[in-house]
């Protein structure tokens, strides 16, 4: 395994794009396209090779994809996820038509920010809150607290199957390359309190603007 997928280099990434999507006051939309595609290999690690890890890492490169799009057409206007949804505020009449144009990348950009979230949550509770609880049991209340709302029945069965496949926090912890469990959470605290911060205003951008959709995939 290469140093660049390591948990320690994978960890520090992730900490590192985080801190690079401040610009002052402003959360600069293309640089959490770039924290979202350094996440991509925590799937694999998660899921292991195989279908659902690749399933979940397409959403979000489809996702990821889409709002770089919207972004490169509109590049001052939607630089920053303030002026993303004050700019698309604008442009439509209602949020109906907002949502429904898939051009503008606010859909995309919504699920975008959850999946972080989910993947955020996850190893908090895997190495910080639910220390003692089992991984699939982590998986589980992590997609319980940020997903499952969202979700039909027909994804709703994928994505618990997928679940069900969690490692055990020992398995994780060596596909991770770090020796110990608490090695793990020693790297991951401080990360995973800089991006849940992160999300957190983000979260806030999309609730002031009333584009938390509710419609579920």
């Amino acid at each position: 395994m290469s140093n660049e997928t390591s948990g320690i280099s994978l960890i520090k990434n992730i900490e590192k794009k985080s801190l690079e999507c401040r610009e002052g006051n402003e959360i600069v939309v293309l640089k959490l396209c770039e924290l979202c595609n350094c996440i991509h290999p925590i799937y694999k690690k998660i899921f292991g090779d195989g279908f659902i890890a690749d399933m979940l890492i397409k959403d979000l490169k489809n996702s990821t994809s889409k709002v770089q799009k919207a972004v490169e057409k509109n590049p001052e206007e939607v630089k920053y996820v303030s002026t993303m949804y004050s700019h698309n505020l604008k442009k439509y009449p209602n949020l109906q038509k907002l949502k429904s144009d898939t051009d503008n990348g606010i859909v995309d950009f919504l699920w975008m920010k959850r999946t972080i979230e989910f993947i955020v949550i996850f190893l908090e509770k895997c190495y910080v809150t639910n220390y003692t609880s089992k991984l699939n049991v982590c998986a589980r209340d992590a997609y319980d607290q940020v997903l499952k709302a969202y979700h039909g029945f027909t994804t709703g069965k994928v994505v618990t199957l997928a679940l069900k496949l969690s490692p055990s926090r020992e398995t994780l912890t060596e596909r991770l390359q770090f020796e110990s469990n608490e090695q793990a959470q020693a790297h991951l605290q401080e990360c995973l309190s800089i991006t849940k911060l992160l999300i957190r205003d983000i979260s806030k951008t999309i609730e002031q603007s009333g584009c938390n959709f509710t419609d579920k995939v």
